[in-house]
């Protein structure tokens, strides 16, 4: 993959967790909380997902007992027989999805003790999912990457790495948020919340302008496929040591102006109509099913709007290819929305995000990972997709295709296929690197904090 894009891509694979996701990281945090500050007696959650999933292991390791409740007679994912092994009690509830939520929260009220477990805006789940870019931080020695691919469905996670970036003083770090056309919830959010800034600047009213600071990308004559620009005038973090907080006194960089409550509060009433305007979309049919969600959680439309985020859309084509590949390349299954992270690395479109990546350059592309998998999918795709798949990508409003892959450039990177770890000066040794994923126990993260260099396929 490195040589193939021309700069050192790491995969943080966030599948070989306990609950092969990322998942566990911010529920595992939460749940834990629950018990110790809240003295728990009981979880609750909704579906057979890979939330549930984590939620499961989470209680068999807090001693715990989990309530999963699901549709009555709705067809079970390969996630669920892993729910049940945890020792979770599945609750057939309702016949849809809210029904079932509605029957949990119902069974929370009246049961003394019992906790709703929702993976996304709970701050302890963003915390927990914070903990990932700590980890990329020192298995890199440092090293500020050029950029941070991920996956997004709900946004739990993107909060969390936005969160954990600041927290590191990687707040220039762009982070690209990659959906599936017919899961874009995000991307289209983003889109509404441009288009009204627009609006809102080109009739000479105030507010939060998003498109007042540099793109994503460090070469200011080269523009990304699209960015999310950012202002850090309502940034909705901490402030870092040395910088001044947000006040009314704050002014702003472009015009002069003095940020008002009033632009304040019409910000925050922009972030309701970003939700609101996607949560009469229900999910479409899709193979990237980790990514179907009806709205977007608060804190992550927050938080992208203060710090570079590229939200991006990819084919189910280019997301199943990209599971392919990671399985002929590296031996690893994982679901394919998933993988549509790394098809902006296969398919070259990174270098149209973020200009400038070159052989010193370090990319990381966190590998959520994902139980819905199995043999028996990945072929059904394969008969349904074309291979290699042509190239359908959508940034903001303008759609980029090509049909066929353009030759690739070959890489100044090293090709050696030694192994090493954090301590060694290995992190340019391959040019296709392994980042662990660190479970939900303290000794096991530390022992997971290594990293195994892998010889890039030819």
């Amino acid at each position: 993959m490195s040589r193939q894009a021309g700069c050192n891509v790491w995969l943080k694979l966030e599948n070989m967790q306990p609950t092969q996701s990322f998942k566990i990281r911010g529920i595992g945090n939460m749940c834990a909380k629950a018990v110790v500050e809240h003295n728990a007696k009981r979880f609750v959650t909704v579906g057979d997902t890979n939330a549930a999933f984590a939620v499961a292991y989470s209680g068999r390791q807090l001693s715990t007992p989990v309530s999963v409740f699901v549709p009555t007679n709705a067809q079970a994912s390969t996630v669920r027989p892993k729910i049940e092994l945890e020792g979770a009690e599945i609750v057939e509830n309702g016949r849809t999805i809210k029904e079932a939520y509605d029957a949990a929260c119902l069974f929370v009220q009246n049961n003394e003790g019992a906790v709703m477990v929702e993976s996304a805006d709970d701050i302890s789940v963003i915390s927990g999912h914070s903990t990932i870019v700590s980890e990329i931080s020192i298995q890199l020695q440092r090293k500020e990457p050029a950029a941070i691919i991920t996956t997004i469905g709900s946004g739990g996670l993107l909060a969390g790495i936005i969160t954990g970036l600041h927290q590191c003083r990687w707040q220039s770090v762009p982070v690209i948020a990659v959906e599936t056309h017919n899961t874009n919830t995000f991307q289209q959010s983003m889109l509404f919340a441009t288009d009204q800034s627009d609006t809102r600047i080109s009739n000479g009213g105030s507010g939060a302008n998003i498109n007042s600071s540099k793109r994503a990308g460090n070469d200011p004559d080269k523009k990304p496929i699209v960015g999310v620009e950012t202002s850090k005038k309502l940034s909705l973090l901490p402030p870092l040591e040395g910088e001044p907080d947000v006040d009314s006194d704050t002014k702003d960089s472009t015009n002069g102006k003095p940020t008002t409550r009033t632009d304040m509060e019409s910000t925050a009433q922009l972030y309701g109509r970003m939700r609101s305007g996607n949560e009469s979309r229900q999910p479409e049919p899709t193979v990237a099913t980790c990514l179907s969600s009806e709205h977007i959680c608060s804190r992550a439309l927050e938080l992208s709007q203060a710090h570079p985020v590229v939200p991006i859309s990819v084919s189910e084509a280019m997301a199943v290819e990209a599971c392919r590949r990671l399985l002929d390349e590296h031996q690893l299954l994982v679901e394919a929305g998933s993988a549509a992270a790394l098809s902006i690395i296969g398919k070259g479109l990174v270098h149209q995000i973020v200009p400038g990546l070159d052989h010193e350059s370090h990319v990381v592309v966190i590998v959520t990972g994902g139980a819905n998998i199995n043999f028996d999918k990945l072929e059904s795709y394969r008969q349904r997709f074309p291979y290699p798949a042509p190239i359908i990508a959508k940034s903001g409003h303008e759609i980029f295709m090509r049909m066929i892959d353009a030759a690739q450039p070959a890489s100044n990177c090293t090709t050696s296929a030694a192994t090493g770890s954090l301590s060694t000066s290995s992190v340019n040794a391959s040019p296709a690197h392994v980042l662990g994923g660190g479970p939900l126990t303290k000794n096991k993260t530390d022992t997971a904090a290594s990293l195994t260099p892998v010889p890039a396929s030819k």
